[in-house]
């Protein structure tokens, strides 16, 4: 629309918003506008929706997300800074100030204060590396410097349970932002020193503003934390965040957590390789243990093998009454044999002698002389053949005997009664059991001691 065109002639409303439009966002671009945020409500978006006001006049604001990387999360009633362009909404003829910077009030004052103490600080030599302690290695007592109900403390408490739970901690606390904050964080620093209660100090506190943060920029705590026989490490705010007691002190830590980790690094270390150790000490116990046990699972089996061998062994022992009858039994089997072979040898000569006298009545009845003749040759004969059955016999019943003489030296010898001849003798109790160990005796038993002519009763006074 040309603009000789604007009074001329009448304008639709969509026109109007649309000159206007043009026109506020051509001129008023990379506006600097101070006030105090009202009304703040951030959308579901991301983005952020409040109000810019003074003492007498206000205007809507916005912040896209975009934008929001560099900003503090704001609060009603904070007093600002913002750099940004107006914006003419023609669909409502809205305007509303679009934000792309914004800072609290004071904050690049504060910045460049800080800054100028960090140089001043730096030329005295307090940042030097030299000067700086080492952290050291073991330590059995932390301290800690921080607000006793803030995330800090609790981020801490809870790593250090977690790594090294042997590991005592010292709370010592503080304000750690706000008005007096920086003396209080200094006292409490010069508190640990003095009574030297712990073997490392951790300063510090978690994220926030510039302003929240500045205290630990603050001379107090600067000369507290220079001045401390004990190693400090500053933890302070976030990763972004460098206050100058991040500088001054011996260790510099991005979080209140990481600093808890370097603190318990050692600990943590050498509690890892006693787990480790210990593991592998009981991985190797039960490997051993497992070995042991198919070991001793090996000899059981080969006890109870043994012990059925004795067993079976034990079964074949006879008892002394067994034996006993087996050798009454071997005897008389011997003399029954010994009888049948003296009855067979007579019953074989008898039959000879009948055979011969009946042959020789019928020699005699075919012929008177030769009989004679012949009764004369077979008694000579006859004499001799008796004279030879008689010596057979002889020799057979010697030779029986001696095998029974045999037998019965085996069966002296075998039996419990030569034992008893030789000066021993055996002990029975009442039921004529045989007696083999003391544990079978107790005081008060009748037992029967058999010798070799006959047996004892005694009475048992003692068992040792």
């Amino acid at each position: 629309m040309d603009s000789y065109d604007i009074f001329g002639r009448t304008l639709t409303v969509s026109e109007a918003n649309g000159l206007i439009h043009d026109t506020v966002e051509e001129i008023f671009y990379e506006l600097r506008i101070e006030g105090e945020v009202s009304g703040f409500r951030p959308a579901s978006s991301g983005h952020w929706y409040f109000t810019l006001k003074d003492s007498s006049s206000a205007i809507d604001a916005a912040v896209f997300r975009s934008a929001q990387y560099s900003m503090d999360y704001p609060s009603n009633g904070d007093l600002v800074v913002a750099r940004g362009s107006l914006s003419y909404y023609t669909k409502t003829g809205k305007l509303t100030y679009v934000i792309r910077e914004m800072k609290k009030k004071g904050e690049g004052d504060l910045l460049q204060m800080i800054e100028k103490r960090k140089e001043y600080y730096r030329s005295l030599g307090y940042f030097d590396e030299d000067r700086k302690k080492p952290i050291p290695e073991e330590i059995s007592v932390l301290g800690v410097v921080t607000s006793p109900t803030g995330a800090a403390i609790r981020d801490i408490l809870n790593i250090t349970r977690r790594r090294a739970p042997s590991l005592d901690v010292i709370i010592f606390p503080s304000a750690v932002q706000g008005e007096g904050a920086a003396a209080d964080i200094a006292s409490r620093i010069r508190q640990a020193d003095n009574f030297q209660a712990c073997d490392l100090l951790i300063v510090g506190r978690g994220g926030g503003s510039v302003e929240d943060l500045s205290c630990f920029s603050e001379p107090e705590v600067i000369e507290a934390i220079h001045d401390c026989s004990i190693p400090v490490i500053s933890a302070v705010g976030h990763e972004i965040d460098w206050p100058i007691s991040d500088f001054v002190a011996d260790r510099r830590a991005p979080t209140p957590s990481a600093a808890a980790e370097i603190a318990t690094e050692t600990i943590f270390r050498r509690r890892e390789r006693l787990e480790n150790a210990l593991r592998t000490a009981s991985s190797l116990l039960k490997e051993r243990i497992a070995e042991d046990s198919i070991r001793l699972s090996e000899a059981r089996h080969s006890l109870s093998l043994f012990e059925r061998r004795i067993a079976s062994f034990t079964g074949r022992i006879p008892s002394s009454e067994d034996l006993r009858r087996l050798l009454i039994l071997r005897m008389q089997n011997a003399e029954t044999r010994l009888g049948y072979a003296e009855e067979d040898i007579l019953e074989s000569v008898l039959k000879k002698l009948e055979n011969r006298e009946r042959r020789v009545r019928e020699s005699l009845s075919a012929s008177d002389d030769a009989l004679r003749s012949r009764i004369v040759d077979q008694r000579r004969r006859l004499e001799r053949a008796l004279s030879d059955s008689s010596g057979t016999m002889e020799s057979i019943v010697a030779v029986s005997r001696s095998r029974l003489d045999g037998i019965k030296r085996e069966v002296e010898a075998l039996s419990p009664l030569s034992i008893l001849r030789r000066g021993y003798s055996v002990t029975e109790d009442e039921n004529g059991k045989v007696i083999q160990r003391r544990r079978d005796l107790s005081p008060g038993d009748i037992i029967r001691t058999r010798l070799m002519d006959g047996t004892v009763l005694s009475r048992v006074e003692d068992v040792k």
